[in-house]
């Protein structure tokens, strides 16, 4: 059993519930943001939830970026393509 983030800083734990259930909450959650134009999601998933999330992003035109973050966590980025990228100053 472990935190799920739904949106910004809500987290939920569901005991007694596998971790199949916890990714199909993961993809849940986060395709209902996508399909409500989020410009920019930003959430710790399973490396099973980004896998999935991959065709949805596409089909949403999010550009998605994951990088490891922990034991089976992955770091992932949504970014809306119609979004400007960020700039930095290097």
């Amino acid at each position: 059993m472990r935190n799920i983030e739904i949106l910004d800083n809500v987290r939920l734990r569901f005991p007694g519930r596998d971790a199949e259930f916890d990714v199909g909450l993961e993809v849940g959650s986060v395709s209902v943001l996508m399909a409500q134009g989020t410009a920019l999601i930003q959430r710790e998933l399973s490396a099973a939830a980004v896998e999935q999330l991959r065709p949805i992003a596409e089909r949403f035109r999010y550009a998605l970026v994951a990088t490891p973050s922990g034991e089976q966590l992955m770091s992932v980025s949504l970014l809306h393509w119609s979004r400007r990228p960020l700039l930095r100053v290097v």
